[in-house]
């Protein structure tokens, strides 16, 4: 053990005093002891020692640089959060030294101890998780670090280790650890103006009443109230002026002997045993508490005049007490009496006073007589003395004596409860307070070096951190003296002044760090405790919701590798003092604006999000191989992805001094991959002497397969150089960024004599140190590397206008709603832009490709800054409150908005004819059939991607899906009609491969199916089914059972149907599965899972789950046990038959009985997830939804699906809405699905070139106009060419004549067109229009506007003739022919009115064109603004109108 300790000691001059001294004491530390570990105390708890139990040390370790051994937690801390006893040698039985055991030599001294790691957490907590920074790993020669670098203080309360004994105390001179050099103190101009205080407690009053004018009752409810850290300690949390009795006498022994019972006169045992409880104060506390007697508190020498003299005969209650169930009264003192000649306890259990026998207070005090003089105002004035002091400078003696007076009349040593009870005590609990802190607290000096206002300064100027300055406060204030007990002190001395410890220490240290923040005192300083407190706060949502991984089959778990005191440890560091000295830092936001440090919390936010995707969600510190060449991954995707090279991603001309030379000799291998089963394993490199070509990871067999070479994206087939792929939280990547690693935090760093973090680690030769040295440096070192690359090149990011943290402070102040500002961020990380495609990143001048998961970053983020409740705690300002209009606005009562009211359905007037479903129609497609769709559907990619693929974001608009794709379409569409295929029943109907019209069949059936895809799920770019059903305003949990009333696990197969009949999957009860997707929406409930648990309900206003008590959903579930059958896919399959049928056709089931399966290895029946977790859910999603469509759709019994979709195809109009009539009365669903369903139905045959877009001589598509609907487009006439040229909902519509008619009527002033007639526009050979129209007082054929030759061409606009009419009954409708409703529903007619079919009386002139233009329907805000007559809906419904407007009925223009 002494040759351990000898090295420790580079001074020769000290190395034998300190030798000796460690020598004694390890030769008598361990002495009956047992088995324990102890500090060396001689060695400033640097060193500590194991007992072996038998006297002797057993082991003698080291703790880590920077760290000292702590008692509390039985491990080593941080320095400046322990205190060490100073070491005495004692006189005591000493061992031989053969009784010793050996000690280990310094060449295999662990770098750390076995028991626990010296960075991590300590086991006993404080009240708050102690922050750490990084370290460097132990070793024989301590880190260099420049003079000025402070280490990083906990922003939470000191945890600090207590003496046994007075003697133990360590003295301010004997510190084991210097304090820091201060940073230099920023020092004001001549012509600044000094400092208002009051201005500056004005400017902060919102603060000030929110965070520390605040009381609270025993179960912690705030209300507002009054002042300041030791005032809200003493009487502001409780509001009480009062002192109250807050300590309970423990003193069983006494309280209870027979003596002290039989003395009293009375109570016998029932008096011993109820005084031995738990819950009981002494009323005799009135007298002091803390071992004290406040009577007895004498001034110093030469002020004992001031003191109050002691009133025996007074009587006085407190006003105020501390108020909770059975709490003891208030405080009181009265002289003692034969009657009363002591004074019991208040019993809390039993709510009354207790006074059988005698019952002594901490000092020893059985009565209260003479008692008069316990705490009050803010800071609790107590004692003679300091009452005395305050009557003779401020009351009633200062006034006879001639002194100036501030309360005249008020004699505080004859009425003391004055400060609490006199009319002016609003203020007077103030002053006196104020006074006291003044005379006794500022005025403070021991005449030893320690002074209060020096150590105040010194305080503010080092940054207010040391809280050591906090502690000495409160000794001061309770005890008398900076480091209590204080010197000549006693327990019966001077009434106890000065002995015992400082009452609520920690809890005084934890109000002052609370008036900082409100304050914002401390800048920079002030900002960071804010900024680490917001999240240590949360630790509990950080654990649960953001650091979490996924398996590959959607399970969720706490992240092994990425830990919360991690992150806040590299938090702390780079946020406080940053790099290369202060340069790289993380933001933490403006000292200077109210509330600033919410531009840091969304900081961090956006890092955590960007983070998940890159590394946490899948528990990843290297970069998985995850990018498909030609539905491969290539083992050169370590070269770069996303069309990146990472090795010649270079630094720009002015730090290309940094960066990384490429080696082709080195070679590395990752530590991580990806986990789904016979994932890519990890990256490598090395040169071509080893690896001369690389081939791809073959998933099916689970190896590498380099029989071949096989390129990347960038047409790389080796991997020499290839050792720069991204590593860390956020997975950096490149030569550049390595580069920057070693020349700040790594060894090239220590080498040129600069900081360094990591000294031991060159990035440059060793980059996978970034994930294979977690041992030696934890866990911070995965996110240290992060955070730096954050404050390197994202918080720096100005290009273009575009400026990171100037976008940032909009984001915030703008209300948290400008999503864009997302996406942009994502652009930056991952590809080097805000603005894609991004020129220059990745290694290649024109380098266009889209950040990786972008909607998934952007969804993340929404997430995480609900969760974390960041709106809720940072508000924006208010917007101003518009002025009232001066008069009222009338609106006639008859007045009803069409939507208000649901619509239905109604049948045909004849029912249809039930006939055979034709079974020939479900086979496998004929080659001939699957070569004409296959085709189709490739040379329809863009315009089917761009009309229907698109999801709404929570913003509103629309944009590209994630998860619903044309490759994942495309590959569904092979599996399901070609190769292995669903069963011979089974396959999705593509034609008969013979008609003249077989391609139209299978595109028509393809459109409905895609159309009902985009009403289940596309739309909103979900996988798993939302949780969108409340109960009494709340999200069930449970909702994962089913929504609507339904119960997803009772849904069994019909068992009469010989094709399903037992085909339903078995419930488990023990099964858990958790969703991957949920709505978008801010507040939205979470992914639904299952699993033998009671369940509560998803508050949408905290963003937290309530379990408590359990909740339940419409079909009065409050469990999840079996309910794993959610909705999932394109069309959202549910229920345990739908499940069962999938595994018997396309799953494990088919294979295990030696049928032809897709999917052989999922059991749709043990892992339904399967369909949105595994790695083939791209097309898993689409395949089950096809086999759902064959099955409820195309295999329909009680409806005549393919003939109508046949007779449809055949008559050649594909505008007619009969056959999406027939598609709608089979799914059902709600006006706004029907109405969704029924467009996109229509969308879909556009895509597909059945309704087909006309064009000029240039190309460019004509009659084209922007609209959230087809009429919408014709009333606002806005050009598009694409959907991008539209904003928010709207799309861009072909065929849009109505936005030409106006332009030709105003060629000729006379030309009118009655209500009822019908306009058609007619293309003759020589390209002129001509505009007819058909009525009574026009003459068909009647040219109205001669245009050019090279005017656009216009176009036939088809208008079908119907039987369709609206009216309140059939017979209402076929009598007045007004309003046609050609697609058969109810939407299209006005409140109160339906749509009935099969009326041939109405004149097929009378068709919906006319009743467009007869329409009384009308968009607006209000039906004040839609009587303005801006824009129609005909249909009476809001999707025609413009954003925030609805449709108004009966508005006659």
């Amino acid at each position: 053990a002494n040759n351990n300790l000898q090295t420790t000691n580079s001074s020769t001059n000290t190395k034998k005093t300190i030798l000796d001294k460690a020598t004694q004491e390890s030769n008598t530390i361990c002495i009956n002891q047992g088995f324990k570990t102890l500090p060396l105390l001689s060695m400033e708890c640097k060193y500590y020692v194991t007992c072996s139990g038998q006297n002797s040390i057993s082991q003698t370790y080291p703790c880590p640089q920077n760290l000292l051994f702590d008692t509390s937690i039985n491990g080593c801390n941080w320095d400046y959060m322990v205190v060490c006893p100073t070491w005495s040698p004692t006189v005591s039985p000493t061992l031989m030294p053969t009784e010793l055991e050996p000690t280990i030599s310094p060449s295999n001294v662990p770098t750390r101890f076995p028991t626990r790691r010296p960075t991590k957490i300590p086991t006993k907590l404080p009240t708050m998780e102690p922050t750490r920074r990084p370290t460097n790993p132990p070793s024989g020669k301590p880190t260099m670090r420049p003079t000025n670098t402070r280490p990083v203080y906990s922003p939470v309360e000191v945890q600090q280790v207590q003496p046994s004994s007075p003697s133990d105390q360590q003295s301010e001179n004997t510190r084991p650890t210097p304090r820091p050099t201060p940073r230099p103190t920023q020092t004001t101009t001549a012509t600044a103006p000094p400092p208002n205080i009051y201005a500056w407690l004005q400017s902060h009053r919102r603060a000030l009443n929110q965070e520390v004018f605040r009381s609270y009752t025993r179960e912690g409810e705030g209300y507002r109230t009054a002042f300041l850290a030791h005032a809200m300690t003493e009487s502001i949390t409780k509001d009480a002026c009062d002192e109250f009795h807050w300590e309970k006498n423990s003193d069983g022994d006494v309280s209870c002997s027979s003596d002290k019972s039989s003395s009293s006169g009375g109570g016998g045992g029932g008096g011993k045993q109820g005084a031995c409880g738990d819950n009981h104060y002494a009323i005799s506390n009135s007298c002091g508490q803390a071992g004290m007697n406040y009577q007895e508190f004498q001034c110093m020498e030469g002020e004992e005049h001031m003191s109050c003299n002691v009133d025996r005969n007074m009587i006085l209650q407190a006003s105020t007490s501390v108020v909770y169930p059975n709490a003891p009264p208030p405080l009181t003192c009265r002289p003692r009496t034969v009657g009363e000649s002591f004074t019991g306890y208040w019993d809390v259990g039993g709510g009354d006073a207790q006074s059988m026998f005698p019952y002594e207070n901490t000092y020893g005090r059985t009565n209260v007589e003479g008692c008069c003089y316990w705490g009050r105002g803010a800071i609790h004035t107590k004692g003679v003395c300091n009452l005395g002091k305050i009557d003779y400078y401020l009351g009633k003696r200062a006034a006879e004596e001639g002194r100036p007076s501030r309360y005249p009349t008020t004699d505080f040593c004859a009425f003391p409860e004055a400060i609490c009870a006199a009319p002016e005590s609003r203020e007077m609990r103030w002053v006196t307070s104020m006074f006291e802190w003044t005379e006794r607290i500022q005025s403070y000096d021991d005449k030893k070096g320690w002074n209060y206002m020096r150590k105040l300064k010194e305080f503010v100027d080092h940054g207010l951190i040391d809280f050591e300055f906090l502690e000495a406060t409160s000794g001061i204030l309770t005890k008398g003296c900076h480091d209590p007990p204080c010197v000549g002190s006693g327990s019966k001395i001077n009434g106890g002044w000065g002995s015992g410890d400082v009452h609520l220490a920690e809890e005084r240290v934890k109000n002052f760090q609370t008036i900082l923040i409100a304050l914002e005192a401390g800048g920079e300083d002030a900002l960071l405790r804010a900024l680490i407190k917001y999240f240590a706060d949360r630790q509990d949502t950080m654990n649960s919701q953001i650091l979490r991984s996924q398996t590959p089959q959607g399970q969720l778990y706490p992240s092994y590798r990425y830990q919360h005191f991690d992150f806040l440890a590299a938090l702390t560091y780079i946020a406080d003092g940053g790099v290369d000295n202060g340069r790289y830092k993380f933001y933490k936001g403006e000292a200077r604006v109210p509330e600033g440090v919410r531009y840091g919390v969304v900081n961090t936010v956006m890092f955590l999000a960007q983070a998940y995707k890159e590394s946490i969600q899948y528990d990843a510190c290297d970069e998985n191989n995850w990018q498909m060449v030609n539905d491969r991954f290539p083992l050169s995707n370590s070269c770069g992805q996303l069309n990146m090279s990472y090795q010649d991603m270079h630094c720009r001309e002015d730090e290309a001094y940094m960066e990384c030379p490429v080696k082709p000799s080195m070679e590395q291998v990752a530590l991580t991959s990806a986990l789904w089963f016979q994932a890519p394993g990890p990256f490598k490199c090395g040169p071509r002497s080893t690896f001369p070509t690389t081939g791809f990871w073959d998933y099916d067999a689970g190896r590498e397969d380099n029989e071949d070479a096989y390129a990347n994206a960038r047409g790389r087939v080796d991997v020499e150089g290839c050792c720069w792929w991204g590593r860390g939280i956020i997975q950096t990547r490149g030569t550049c960024n390595y580069g920057k690693l070693n020349y700040f935090l790594g060894k090239r760093a220590a080498d040129e004599g600069r900081t360094a973090l990591y000294p031991k680690i060159d990035f440059c030769d060793f980059p996978q140190g970034v994930c294979s040295s977690d041992e030696t440096y934890g866990g911070e070192l995965q996110w240290m590397v992060g955070f730096f690359e954050w404050t390197d090149r994202i918080q720096t990011y100005d290009v273009d206008g575009w400026n990171y943290i100037e976008k940032l402070q909009e984001f915030t102040d703008g209300g948290y709603k400008d999503w864009s500002f997302v996406d942009a961020v994502s652009g930056i990380v991952n590809i080097g832009c805000h603005n894609p495609p991004c020129k220059g990143f990745g290694g290649y001048p024109n380098t266009a490709v889209d950040p990786h998961n972008k909607r998934d970053r952007n969804d993340t983020f929404q997430r995480f800054l609900n969760q974390l409740q960041v709106e809720r705690n940072f508000r924006p300002p208010p917007q101003p409150t518009p002025m009232p209009s001066p008069y009222p606005t009338d609106e006639p009562t008859p007045a009803v908005p069409t939507t208000n009211e649901p619509t239905e359905l109604n049948p045909p007037t004849e029912s249809p004819t039930i006939t055979s479903r034709p079974t020939a129609l479900q086979g496998r497609p004929p080659d001939e059939a699957v070569n004409d769709i296959e085709t189709e559907v490739v040379a329809s990619k863009a315009r089917f991607s761009e009309l229907l693929l698109m999801s709404e974001h929570p913003s509103g608009t629309l944009w590209p899906s994630y998860l619903y794709t044309w490759n994942g379409f495309k590959s569904a569409l092979e599996k399901m009609t070609t190769g292995v295929g669903p069963g011979e029943k089974n396959f999705f109907y593509i034609g008969d491969g013979y008609s003249d019209k077989s391609l139209e069949y299978g595109l028509v059936n393809i459109a409905a199916f895609v159309a009902q895809g985009v009403t289940q799920s596309i739309y909103y770019d979900a996988c798993d089914e939302n949780s969108w059903e409340m109960v009494n305003f709340r999200y069930p949990i449970s909702n994962s059972c089913g929504q609507e009333g339904l119960s997803y696990q009772e849904d069994v197969c019909d068992d009469d149907d010989e094709d399903e009949a037992g085909l339903e999957c078995e419930v488990d009860p023990t099964m858990e599965i958790q969703g991957v997707t949920h709505a978008g929406w801010v507040g939205a409930p979470p992914p639904m899972y299952c699993g033998p648990r009671s369940v509560g309900y998803w508050d949408h206003i905290t963003g937290l789950e309530v379990h408590d008590p359990p909740f339940q959903n419409a079909g009065e579930r409050s469990d999840i046990r079996g309910c794993c059958w959610w909705g999932r896919g394109v069309l959202q399959v549910r229920g345990v038959c739908s499940y069962g049928k999938l595994n018997h056709w396309l799953g494990a089931k088919a294979a295990s009985e030696n049928r032809a399966s897709i999917y052989p290895d999922i059991d749709f029946c043990k892992n339904p997830g399967a369909i949105c977790s595994d790695r083939r859910a791209p097309e898993l999603r689409w395949v089950t939804g096809m086999f759902h469509w064959v099955q409820t759709v195309q295999r329909s019994r009680e409806y005549d699906y393919f003939p109508t979709l046949k007779s449809y195809v055949d008559g050649g109009d594909y505008t007619d809405g009969s056959f999406i009539g027939l598609v709608n009365a089979m799914l059902g669903g709600n006006a706004d699905e029907i109405s969704r369903r029924t467009k996109m139905f229509f969308d879909a045959l556009r895509a597909f070139n059945l309704i087909t877009v006309e064009t000029n001589s240039t190309g460019t598509p004509i009659h084209t106009y922007c609209g959230v609907g087809f009429n919408d487009a014709g009333s606002k006439c806005t050009p598009c060419e694409t959907n991008y040229d539209c904003a928010g909902l709207e799309l861009c519509y072909a065929d849009v004549m109505a936005c030409d008619v106006p332009a030709a009527a105003a060629a000729d002033e006379d030309w009118d067109v009655d209500v009822g007639t019908n306009v058609t526009m007619n293309g003759n050979e020589e390209g002129a229009a001509s505009i007819s129209t058909v009525g009574n007082d026009t003459t068909e054929g009647a040219t109205i506007v001669d245009a050019a030759g090279d005017a656009p061409v216009a176009l036939t606009m088809p208008i079908a003739s119907t039987t369709n009419y609206c009216g309140s009954s059939w017979g209402d409708a076929a009598s007045k022919c007004v309003n046609a409703c050609p697609s058969g529903t109810s939407l299209e007619c006005a409140p109160g009115q339906s749509c009935f079919g099969d009326i041939t009386t109405c004149s097929n002139n009378n068709n919906y064109g006319g009743q467009m233009a007869a329409s009384n329907n009308y968009c607006g805000v209000d039906w004040s603004d839609a009587s303005t007559c801006r824009s129609t809906c005909p249909s009476g419904t809001d999707a025609e109108c413009p954003d925030n407007q609805k449709c108004f009925g009966d508005i006659h223009c």
